[in-house]
């Protein structure tokens, strides 16, 4: 029902601004002696009404206007009276200031036909001054090449032309992703996605196109459409003023697109933030940005949205990686030279994604430069790190291969306690790219990806684990409306655990999944701003759960196997995102999921109506190699609305629905190398997630800042839940170790973000629950009592402020602040003994939390100098992580001591780690 109330809310405020820009927006502006770039500032924000003109035709000129509510046109006729220029509308948003000679009160001949039927071409609409003006020759006055599209061999007689561009950076030949292309004429314009892609439908003619991007110097071509076609233009670094105001397109995209819960960022943006150990983590830069926590520092994976760590699946050029960290959580697996931008989706996931119930992190790397050789590298106090890229064939292929290692054991060796300073740590990554671009149609990247973790506690415990994996992605221009992307991936992760805490009960465990898939994935643009998406993905799941062996002579364990699994996951996709009016915005996709269950597999039959356990097993069914054992299938729909206020203003509605086959086995808060992934089998039910969520988003032009609120409710069935005292290691029956219940989650997710001059970055809280009801039929089959009971992961209040501070080009200020709740825990009650065997009561299930998490970072950024011609540049980077050296529990922990229960909190990092890093680049400082 709040639901409900909510969406009739948004759409009533939402109406009422449409209202108002059709009666005409009355402005209040209030300038003196101000500069025109000062008029246009004010001017644009409080119209929503976008300006085009030549700087240099205001160069002397100053603005003394006061005026309170009057419209656009009178205020434009003030400011450019006596000035000899004239001005016309292009859009109801775009107006172009022009000498009076330049104006026009016909149409071009290629439009006319368009206008005289009434109709817009594509989507774009061509409107005048009082329905009768145009404009006609508006191009700017340096327009600096000119692009053709099509054959003009085959004249204009078709309406309509797909226009399809490719932005690449000049220097390194890497796309553009985010940049904007504007058609002036009609004020339209196009977001470039990850490739650098840019799609447009235009009516034959000749055109005036401005292409612009953050860091980039701005483009202005003359475009020449004849039909159907393609083209690449070349992106240059910009000297950029500190104080000048920059807004990303991707805030534009927030207002634009139907997206509701997606987190972008690129690593260029992100190189200035606090870092541990001076090793950047975009796993722990992902825990700063809203709704996304984890349980501390040394964990492993986040938590989105009120979701355990196993639902969110890692891609990185979409190769999963089932463990994301290096050293327990302190690092991440991904070395950050090699990464170009990642995505985070957590709340309307697209179709072509599925498998888990919160969340999708896509990275995607650089593909190297294409022109010259390069190479990056850098030293911090625990690893060092190299990346070499260049040329295959200059312009058409390239490499890069990075390389990540640690030398961490002489920190180990300085620390006084004996079991620490025993212990060894190593660990290394490794990932390497081809990129072949033979032709304008086709392009094709190999990539390859291994990290490895080596790591021993005294002589207690060695643990050691893996990733491996590749991908192979094609991508093909088949037509400028059509493009397919063909994935095949293969993933391996394992682990070696050998434990030897108990020399009589020591051992050794080694676990092994494979994941091996097939992705086929196709865009088609039938028109400007309507995009249709359709594929299939089948995945090939197994698993080796491994062998429990006794480790050492003096061993008295059992050998025990724990079984093999393997499972295929298919699905089928389509998905339809359409701008059906210049304020309405739609999104529907549909996807069909089904698993199946494989054999060889013995299968324990239950006595009904009882537990599951080896005392109530009655039978078993046997199943051969690739035989049936189990099937599941169902729909997942993802629809959203995007309904646009205003320029800068937007609201947006969605529905998204997940299904999971795949979880992980742990009966710990923090997630350890040896947690075990385990398909859906016989008796375990795959899990399925309902979320809505709303959104409201504005952009503030003038001050570089965009704010958002994002509102949700999730509900899932079938969660899995682990009954007290489970152990996966010494049975490996898991259905008699494991419940499956329901989960609630909702909350408040409010941004500030800035992206302009001197000072960024942002501020974000969230407001949130997250809850677990376990019922069964019995109290043995039940949590709490069958009552609800927060989940491990529920925090209701977290804060985040990250800000930067260039105090000039070459020095640079940074620090972040966290605040979260405490996580819950469960306590002990009293403790009692019966017949010398000591028993504990607990009190209601995660009842008590953990004392707040509280953490202060600071950086220090020195780069060399600035000038344009050098061999290499560098940069120094000073970072304290934990500041103010506040204590923070990791975990609660109970010892009974002479008859008493006693607490202890233990916390990793409860002192200011400072360290000093360096890293070092061929080329200069804009270079990549």
């Amino acid at each position: 029902m709040r639901r409900s109330k909510l969406a009739i809310i948004l759409l009533l405020f939402t109406w009422n601004g449409l209202l108002s820009q059709e009666t005409g927006t009355k402005l209040s502006l209030d300038l003196s002696g101000a500069t025109i770039e000062e008029f246009v500032d004010q001017f644009e924000t409080r119209s929503g009404i976008r300006l085009y003109f030549q700087p240099e035709w205001f160069r002397e000129m100053r603005v003394d206007y006061v005026a309170d509510s009057v419209t656009a046109d009178e205020a434009i006729r003030e400011v450019l009276k006596g000035t000899g220029l004239h001005y016309g509308y292009i859009s109801s948003s775009v107006i172009v200031i022009l000498p009076e000679s330049r104006l026009s009160t016909t149409l071009p001949d290629i439009l006319s036909v368009e206008a005289r039927q009434g109709s817009a071409v594509a989507g774009q609409e061509y409107l005048g001054m009082n329905g009768s003006q145009y404009i006609q020759g508006t191009r700017p006055e340096q327009i600096t090449r000119t692009i053709s599209v099509g054959n003009p061999s085959s004249g204009t007689s078709r309406s309509v032309a797909r226009v399809k561009g490719k932005l690449i950076h000049v220097e390194t030949g890497e796309p553009v992703a985010g940049a904007t292309m504007v058609i002036l004429e009609s004020g339209k314009g196009s977001i470039s996605d990850q490739y650098g892609n840019v799609i447009m439908a235009l009516a034959p003619g000749r055109y005036s196109a401005q292409f612009s991007f953050i860091g980039m110097e701005r483009v202005s071509a003359a475009l020449e459409v004849y039909s159907d076609g393609e083209f690449q233009l070349e992106m240059s670094p910009a000297v950029i003023a500190l104080n000048e105001v920059q807004i990303l397109g991707e805030q534009y995209r927030d207002i634009s697109s139907t997206d509701i819960g997606v987190e972008r960022f690129s690593m260029k943006s992100l190189k200035q933030l606090p870092v541990f150990m001076g090793e950047r983590d975009v796993i722990k830069i992902s825990r700063l940005l809203p709704g996304i926590t984890s349980a501390g520092e040394a964990s492993t994976g986040v938590n989105v949205r009120g979701g355990s760590v196993d639902q969110n699946i890692f891609y990185i050029n979409r190769l999963p990686v089932y463990n994301t960290s290096h050293l327990f959580g302190f690092f991440s697996a991904f070395n950050p030279d090699i990464i170009r931008d990642f995505s985070i989706y957590k709340g309307n996931v697209p179709v072509n994604y599925g498998g888990r119930l919160s969340s999708v992190f896509n990275i995607l790397t650089r593909k190297g430069n294409n022109r010259i050789y390069t190479a990056h590298a850098g030293i911090s106090p625990v690893s060092a790190h190299l990346t070499f890229e260049g040329p295959l064939r200059k312009d058409h292929s390239s490499f890069i291969v990075s390389g990540r290692s640690s030398y961490s054991d002489w920190i180990l060796k300085r620390i006084k306690d004996p079991e620490i300073s025993n212990s060894d740590a190593f660990f290394y990554d490794v990932a390497a790219s081809m990129n072949f671009e033979p032709g304008t149609k086709n392009t094709l990247q190999l990539f390859y990806y291994q990290s490895f973790d080596d790591f021993k506690y005294a002589d207690l415990t060695d643990y050691e684990y893996a990733n491996r994996g590749g991908s192979l992605n094609w991508i093909r221009n088949i037509s400028p409306a059509l493009t397919s992307k063909v994935t095949a991936t293969a993933s391996t992760y394992r682990f070696c655990n050998v434990d030897k805490s108990e020399i009589s009960k020591a051992y050794s465990h080694e676990y092994l999944l494979n994941h091996n898939e097939v992705l086929a994935d196709f865009t088609w643009v039938p028109a400007f701003r309507h995009s249709v998406g359709f594929g299939s993905s089948l995945i090939l799941y197994r698993l080796d759960r491994g062998v429990v062996e006794p480790f050492g002579p003096s061993s008295i364990r059992k050998r025990l196997e724990l079984g093999f699994e393997q499972g295929l996951e298919g699905s089928l996709f389509i998905s339809d995102d359409i701008n059906l009016l210049s304020w309405l915005s739609l999104y529907g996709g549909f996807r069909y999921s089904s698993y199946s269950r494989l054999g060889p597999e013995t299968v324990m039959l239950y006595e009904p109506g009882k537990p599951k356990a080896v005392n109530t097993i009655v039978d078993s069914i046997s199943y051969g190699k690739f035989s049936p054992v189990r099937f599941n299938s169902g729909p997942e729909f993802r629809l959203a609305m995007n309904i646009k206020s205003g320029q800068n203003t937007s609201f947006k509605l969605a529905f998204n629905q997940m299904r999971q086959y795949l979880f992980m086995l742990s009966n710990t808060v923090t997630i350890s190398p040896t947690d075990q992934w385990k398909l859906s089998d016989y008796h375990i039910d795959p899990q399925t997630g309902y979320q809505f969520s709303s959104g409201a988003y504005h952009i503030f032009p003038d001050m570089g800042i965009s704010g958002s609120v994002e509102l949700y409710y999730k509900f899932a069935r079938d969660i899995v839940e682990y009954r007290d005292g489970a152990d996966f290691v010494n049975i490996p029956l898991t259905e008699t170790q494991v419940l499956q219940g329901l989960q609630n989650a909702y909350g408040a997710e409010l941004m500030l973000q800035k992206t302009s001059g001197r000072l960024n970055g942002w501020i974000n809280y969230t407001l949130s629950r997250s809850e677990m009801l376990v019922a069964g039929d019995t109290e043995f089959e039940s949590i709490n009592h069958g009552n609800p009971y927060p989940s491990n992961y529920d925090r209701p209040h977290v804060l985040n402020v990250v800000a930067n501070y260039h105090v000039s080009r070459r020095f640079s200020v940074a620090s972040n602040l966290v605040y979260m709740s405490g996580r819950p825990v469960t306590f002990p009650a009293s403790l009692y003994y019966i017949k010398e065997v000591a028993y504990i009561d607990y009190y209601a299930r995660n009842e008590f939390r953990v004392p707040d998490y509280f953490r202060v970072d600071l950086s220090l950024t020195i780069e060399g100098n600035l000038k344009a011609d050098k061999l290499m540049h560098s940069t120094w980077s000073f970072n304290v992580y934990n500041l103010l050296g506040r204590k923070n529990p990791q975990s609660i922990f109970f010892r009974s001591e002479d008859f008493f229960v006693r607490g202890y909190a233990f916390s990793v990092i409860g002192v200011p780690v400072f360290t000093l890093s360096w890293n070092v680049k061929l080329g200069n400082y804009e270079s990549n």
